[in-house]
């Protein structure tokens, strides 16, 4: 079938954004995300199969990296001798697919903008991926006030890693349901770049302030720390850089910073926190961690604060004084790294996830009342930090080589003089930021990031 409408390949695109937007869902246990990617691969298919090409020249670098990780990972999966945690919902063939499909969606995202671009404008494709973004932003914001104002919320029916639709262990957390991914953070890790796309839009079309209170106050609810503070650094020192470019201070580039900082004071008034579970929610942990009193740290204590002010700002002056190994997760890798060293091709995506379920594990186990106690026993535990998963997963080789092609794009963005390059650059920094901290496999929207920026076409904002 031949798509003779660009605008077909356009909606798919942005219905398949869109439905990984949706990672809390699933139908007939298929996770809603997955559906999206599989609606971009066919979109990939439909056009590409009917004849339709686009100039890929500028990401044959990327294109050979994705082919080296492909092989590399089916390779590697070949003499594998772990087994897959006793938690994980998927066989060892199933696995490792997936995790392949993420770096092929990756690509094809890359793929599909290039195509987009050579029939409509940036601004026509930026808008449509606002707008999903919006749909996203509402969908979630609608999720938190169902709580407040006892209103009917989606059923959240993917389960999580252990085969439970909550897997959450602080029980009184005021983040738990909030938002359409199974946690806050992985929807502020997708919405807080949208941020910069539509302030993008909202430079010719002012109506987009308006609209931009919808995303902005989404990620303001997620209390994000990496989400907030990197969007505020991120468009702080493009704005430093703008300044050493041309001697004037670009007020349009504060924006975003000043509507952070004001959803973020006024979101005081929007805090709930949330009743705690009951105690048939609380496996695999015992039924007094459904305790509110039950926190870790004062970075804990912070970030359940009824004052969203002081949750993600008190925690970061907490992070900024202590260092990154305040964040756990960060001392954790860092050990690990240390003790089982670094290869030169690495263990394969997803492989190297297995290895660090079971090294997790023996990390994170305490001795309570004379019995051991693990902290999440049988799950595929995530690096949550897509530059130490790619270490580990593509080797030193592999990792060299993507930060290399990483650091031509941020080289040529640089050097570029067009407002859209401003935007560009904050909506790339701002998901490499929150990668380092937060997410771990390539995705959608750093497919769309690269594709605009690579994409030779007749509009260059």
């Amino acid at each position: 079938m031949k798509l003779k409408n660009i605008n077909t390949t356009l909606l798919l695109f942005s219905v398949s954004i869109f439905l990984e937007g949706l990672d809390a869902y699933s139908i007939f246990s298929i996770p809603l995300s997955w559906i999206g990617i599989s609606v971009l691969v066919l979109t990939f298919m439909l056009n590409f199969y009917s004849g339709w090409r686009t100039d890929m020249g500028r990401t044959s670098p990327l294109k050979l990296w994705v082919l080296y990780v492909v092989v590399l990972t089916i390779v590697q999966a070949s003499i594998f001798d772990e087994s897959l945690p006793k938690y994980a919902s998927t066989t060892f063939g199933q696995y490792v697919s997936l995790r392949l499909l993420k770096v092929f969606t990756f690509l094809i995202a890359i793929w599909v903008i290039h195509l987009l671009n050579d029939y409509l404008s940036k601004e026509q494709i930026i808008t449509y991926i606002a707008y999903v973004g919006l749909a996203i932003s509402i969908l979630s914001l609608y999720s938190y006030f169902s709580y407040m104002f006892d209103l009917p919320d989606f059923p959240r029916t993917r389960p999580g890693s252990g085969g439970w639709t909550q897997p959450i262990r602080k029980a009184c957390s005021v983040l738990r349901n909030y938002g359409t991914f199974r946690e806050p953070s992985f929807l502020a890790v997708w919405v807080a770049p949208i941020i910069p796309l539509v302030f993008y839009l909202a430079r010719r079309k002012r109506y987009w302030y308006y609209l931009s209170a919808i995303p902005v106050l989404c990620l303001v609810l997620t209390r994000s720390l990496t989400g907030i503070i990197g969007l505020i650094l991120t468009f702080i020192a493009i704005t430093l850089y703008s300044f050493l470019k041309t001697r004037e201070i670009n007020t349009k580039l504060l924006l975003p910073v000043v509507f952070v900082l004001v959803a973020s004071f006024l979101g005081n008034s929007l805090t709930y926190k949330f009743p705690a579970l009951d105690p048939s929610m609380c496996p695999p942990y015992p039924s007094d961690q459904c305790n509110c009193s039950i926190y870790e740290d004062e970075l804990d204590v912070a970030k359940n604060s009824e004052n969203i002010t002081s949750s993600v700002f008190s925690r970061f002056s907490l992070i900024a004084s202590s260092g990154l190994d305040a964040f756990q997760n960060t001392s954790f890798l860092r050990n690990y790294i240390s003790e089982n060293g670094l290869t030169i091709f690495g263990q394969g995506m997803g492989l190297s996830n297995i290895s660090l379920s079971y090294a997790a594990d023996e990390a994170t186990k305490k001795v309570k009342d004379g019995q051991v106690v693990f902290r999440n026993p049988g799950q595929v535990v995530s690096f949550n930090n897509l530059f130490a998963n790619l270490l580990m997963s593509t080797g030193m080789f592999g990792f060299f080589w993507f930060m290399y092609i990483l650091s031509s794009v941020i080289r040529d963005l640089l050097i570029r003089k067009d407002e859209l390059s401003q935007y560009m650059m904050a909506h790339f920094f701002l998901i490499l930021f929150m990668f380092f901290f937060q997410a771990e496999e390539l995705s959608i929207l750093l497919g769309v990031s690269l594709g605009l920026i690579t994409a030779i076409g007749r509009d260059d904002g």
